[in-house]
């Protein structure tokens, strides 16, 4: 077939045909969009090396099989398959008869959560909307609203849910006339990032759509590769635009392959003679929905034989699991220094073996930081929220009393956004569990510092966020194990080593206070107004526990009481307890 639109122009101008045969190139989509969506594909392909037979597509507004089909040509010229959402009952039929190697679903596609909704058809079926408006203003009202008809629902993110859970979409196109920016803001983009994705602004009926559009796209991590007089076709930048080697090509795996480049974690899970809770912190590993990591367990001077046998029962030969045994204890944050040595990561993660993850953690983590680190390059870590699980061990049972969002009087909020370096100063935000950095970063500040007993990770913490940038994902993701009362291996060291971390503590704020000061002291009077502050504010504390004791006291004169100063006696105790317990 010819490209009549090359002959056209040549007879018009009255020049000689050329010798060989100019062919036209197939295209179905309104403005020849799929022409550039199956380049863009078949250039990632190449470069990712999968075959894009293998890959899906999602359409929601599909309408007709082939006519202005956004995914006919990836079907036809690349056999991939899809989903094709349309809401319009009296297509169907033929999309199922034309496209019978995908699957046709006849719902609307919602931003919100809703069971049912109307449908507004247009006199051109392509023209339907759920907005009334957008049918009826259409050239003036000259093409006119044909019928009303109810139709079930499917809010976005469930489509992925239902269709997607194993292999995301590479392409994902959205046409729902006038409703697009609506949809896209729905949807749940740590999740469910498809390589390329295209949307109609609709601006004719919507001012300015395409700026809002492509400025919202820019916010989750995508970039405008493409406008035609219809489309905005955007790309993920972090896959995309990345630099991957051979190596991490290869570590794309099965489910993830179609979303953007899955980062590698390394996880460094540091034990000693606590099979009980190792048990359940390899689990936690193991039912990642998340599949590109590595684990490196660090035995750190324990008994070898329970660990060599869980992580056989757990793993079963599994080649992305490591086993590490200190013949005698090096400490903890020896121990993670060992594990990460032995690691080729992107990422890496601190898991102690009394701690445990949700199994969506890894998945969201990585998602999160692919897409941030595209916005924000200088972000080298994410930080997530976590629950506090109270529990004790007896023998081989664990028995779970409470659990609650973690925090205390001076943790950040951990809402989304940056972390705050002002905070990290102060004292430690989180625990190892909820952190993962990026490896390269943390071999530039060099590691763990293996000659602190405690108080290692904030540090560590302190230190990084000095250097670099760490995103907040406020969802909880991460499970922080407390075991107040237990001792010996059982022990919790912010409780049984309490003591301990005070000590350590003061010893870490009086080496930042010596390197802020500079190696001659010379800075040291920049530091005096906020050493005076906190002085002023010890002194003011001091002062209402001494007032606190001093009214006890003088209620609790007498040897006979009323039961009213008795209550108030009580009452003063507690108030002073809790204030005590807030300045440890």
């Amino acid at each position: 077939m010819i490209n009549q639109f090359v002959y056209n122009e040549i007879d018009a101008l009255s020049l000689s045909r050329p010798d060989i045969e100019v062919a036209a190139t197939p295209h179905f989509a309104q403005c020849a969009e799929d022409v550039i969506v199956l380049s863009i594909l078949r250039a990632l392909a190449q470069r990712e090396s999968f075959d894009l037979s293998s890959q899906r597509y999602l359409e929601i507004g599909a309408n007709h099989p082939v006519a202005t089909s956004a995914t006919y040509l990836l079907r036809k010229e690349a056999s991939m398959s899809g989903v094709l959402i349309e809401g319009n009952p009296s297509l169907i039929a033929e999309l199922e008869r034309a496209r019978s190697g995908d699957v046709v679903v006849n719902r609307a596609v919602t931003a919100r959560y809703e069971s049912e909704v109307k449908l507004f058809i247009s006199n051109q079926s392509e023209l339907s909307s759920l907005s009334k408006d957008f049918v009826e203003d259409w050239q003036e009202g000259r093409v006119g609203l044909k019928e009303v008809v109810s139709i079930p629902a499917i809010q976005i993110n469930q489509i992925f849910e239902n269709y997607f859970s194993e292999v995301l979409p590479l392409y994902m196109s959205i046409d729902v006339e006038g409703m697009d920016l609506e949809l896209l803001q729905a949807l749940d983009w740590h999740r469910w990032r498809p390589a390329v994705v295209q949307a109609e602004p609709s601006e004719h009926f919507i001012t300015d759509n395409a700026a809002q559009i492509t400025e919202f796209m820019i916010s989750v991590g995508y970039t405008l590769l493409a406008k035609t007089n219809v489309n905005l076709v955007f790309v993920d930048k972090a896959r995309i635009f990345s630099k991957p080697n051979n190596t991490e090509a290869a570590q794309i795996t099965s489910r993830n392959s179609s979303s953007s480049l899955t980062p590698s974690i390394g996880v460094v899970m540091r034990t000693k003679d606590r099979a009980v809770l190792l048990r359940r912190a390899l689990e936690s590993v193991k039912n990642q929905t998340y599949q590109n990591w590595r684990l490196v367990i660090v035995n750190d001077g324990g008994e070898t034989t329970d660990v060599d046998w869980l992580v056989e029962k757990i793993f079963a030969g599994d080649d992305r699991v490591t086993v590490v045994h200190h013949d005698r204890s090096k400490g903890m944050e020896a121990a993670s220094n060992a594990g990460i040595a032995t690691l080729s990561t992107d990422y890496v993660l601190i898991h102690d073996d009394d701690d445990s993850l949700a199994p969506e953690f890894m998945s969201s983590m990585s998602a999160t930081i692919v897409a941030k680190k595209a916005i924000f390059p200088s972000i080298k870590g994410v930080v997530c929220r976590l629950n506090t699980v109270y529990e004790t061990v007896t023998g081989h049972e664990i028995t779970i009393e409470r659990i609650e969002p973690f925090k205390s009087w001076h943790s950040d909020g951990l809402d989304e956004g940056f972390l705050s370096v002002q905070k990290m100063m102060v004292r430690n935000q989180f625990p190892p569990i909820a952190f993962m950095f990026e490896l390269a970063a943390a071999r530039e500040l060099g590691l763990f510092d293996e000659s602190l007993p405690v108080l290692g990770d904030w540090d560590f913490h302190s230190r990084f966020v000095l250097k670099h940038d760490v995103w907040i994902l406020p969802e909880y993701l991460s499970f922080y194990h407390h075991r107040v009362s237990a001792t010996g291996a059982m022990g919790n060291t912010v409780h049984a080593g309490a003591s301990r971390h005070r000590l350590y503590s003061q010893k870490i704020r009086n080496e930042l206070i010596r390197k802020s000061a500079g190696p001659d002291g010379s800075n040291r009077f920049l530091l005096t107004i906020p050493m005076e502050l906190q002085e002023q504010s010890q002194d003011q504390y001091g002062g209402v526990l001494s007032r606190l004791h001093t009214l006890e006291s003088m209620v609790s004169q007498k040897a006979s009481r009323p039961k009213w100063r008795k209550k108030l006696s009580s009452t003063f105790r507690k108030v002073r307890n809790f204030v005590l317990r807030r300045g440890n």
